[in-house]
């Protein structure tokens, strides 16, 4: 998805951007050479045996297997009439560009606020027992956009993807869930690819399977049902024992196929739903800049989130309420939100990161190509840093936009960071500094 702050503005400063530094190692291998002379007569016998060359000898490659669960075939699978032998595995490449986000043309269907109603039919359709891992928000079972033109013909694209992990008492695992269109008929039953077909009274089918595989002798377990519904739809859901961020099994797949079989068949997942009036679109993505952090662990983020609902916002009106902190792959947490107040139209972020150092006077110059840049540090040591840019971006196809970026940076002395920015095009001005200075100073913003 779109990523962090950027939406065009530039970042040239350390307060934004954490000032990432490329460095360029050279490797330099100095040849020694050894001088010798005769320094008397008669030359001296050597007192050392020579070395005698050896050749390299390339390290054994590391073997690689991949093992499936084996297959029987002839097989008789339930709601089958003709079982089909197993096929030799396909594999393929594909590579899309994220050109229009959620409004790609070539899926009239599909949209943002449309993926939020299938998210939140996907969550509606879990097991009561089930908790969704605390994740950046695209790691949530949050419908992603789909991607690149349609490829009906070549099997593959046109799917809308939600992942996450999911906790189930000690049990653990990803789930995927894809969506698409489609106006192929329903594939044949073919031995290993299933072991049930299930035909439901409103004419959807479903197809399930509970397999494994192995991967240099590590076992991954692993559950998935696909159902095609009437209307032209394919979902299909897998899950496995796949701990989160691949840091090793479980060992139990928190979901059973039944379970499967009502996440694809929940029916705010179908195509032809209809979106409910008020459903919002999709947050906005976020990131911490490139300051890197310690994690920020749920019960942190709740807090904070608690003291960021209760911050009064000058009248603003946001497309979505402040308190909905998420981890950043840069460690700590963010949230971004829309402004929607006539005239003052514009993105706001919030970056909350741990263990990052007091800025010096050195740190907080203002010789970084911002307009505005001032720095000053508050009687409890704190460091509130403010900058402002203002862009011209170039479109070949249209009138170059311009547009202002403000930033607020309040670091704590124990390290807490937490940084505002407000961008707006021309046509609204960001959010003023005292507006943002409030939020970033309101008290219990800090991660102890």
């Amino acid at each position: 998805m779109e990523s962090g702050d950027s939406n065009g503005a530039a970042t040239p400063s350390r307060a934004v951007t954490g000032w990432t530094v490329g460095l360029t190692c050279v490797a330099i291998v100095a040849a020694g050479v050894i001088v010798g002379g005769l320094l008397h007569e008669p030359q001296l016998e050597l007192t050392t045996a020579p070395l005698t060359p050896t050749a390299s000898v390339p390290p054994e490659p590391v073997e690689y297997s991949y093992v499936t669960a084996p297959v029987t075939f002839p097989a008789r699978i339930p709601g089958c009439d003709v079982v089909e032998p197993p096929g030799k595995g396909r594999s393929f490449m594909s590579a899309f560009s994220d050109e229009f986000g959620y409004d790609n043309p070539s899926y009239p269907w599909f949209s943002g606020r449309k993926a939020v109603a299938m998210t939140q039919a996907l969550r509606d359709a879990l097991p009561e027992d089930v908790v969704v891992a605390f994740a950046s928000v695209d790691q949530s079972l949050l419908f992603q956009p789909i991607l690149g033109n349609p490829t009906e013909s070549e099997g593959f694209g046109g799917w809308t993807n939600a992942h996450a992990t999911l906790l189930r008492g000690a049990r653990a695992g990803a789930l995927s869930v894809t969506v698409r269109q489609s106006t192929a008929p329903i594939p044949p039953c073919v031995a290993g690819d299933l072991d049930e077909r299930r035909h439901l009274i409103d004419g959807t089918i479903v197809d399930t399977h509970d397999t494994w595989s192995e991967t240099n002798g590590v076992r991954t377990l692993a559950r998935t049902a696909s159902a095609y519904l009437p209307d032209g739809s394919i979902a299909h859901a897998n899950a496995d024992d796949v701990a989160a961020g691949g840091a090793g099994h479980t060992g139990a797949v928190p979901l059973s196929v039944d379970d499967l079989v009502a996440l694809v068949t929940a029916p705010g997942l179908a195509v032809t739903a209809s979106v409910a009036p008020g459903t919002p679109n999709p947050p906005e993505s976020c990131n911490a800049g490139s300051e890197s952090s310690a994690a920020v662990d749920q019960a942190d983020a709740d807090r904070l989130d608690a003291v960021l609902a209760r911050i009064p916002l000058d009248g603003l009106t946001l497309d979505q309420p402040l308190g909905a902190l998420r981890p950043t792959d840069e460690g700590g947490v963010c949230q971004a939100v829309r402004v929607t107040t006539p005239g003052r139209q514009s993105r706001l972020s919030i970056a909350i990161t741990t263990g990052q150092v007091l800025p010096s006077e050195s740190d907080t110059s203002p010789d970084n190509g911002a307009e505005h840049a001032t720095s000053r540090r508050l009687a409890d040591g704190s460091v509130v840093e403010n900058r402002e840019w203002r862009t011209t971006m170039a479109d070949p196809t249209a009138q170059p936009s311009s547009q202002s970026t403000r930033i607020v940076i309040v670091t704590r002395r124990s390290g807490t960071r937490v940084q505002l920015a407000s961008a707006a095009d021309a046509l609204a001005e960001p959010l003023s500094f005292a507006l943002l200075e409030a939020i970033a100073l309101t008290p219990g913003l800090e991660v102890p």
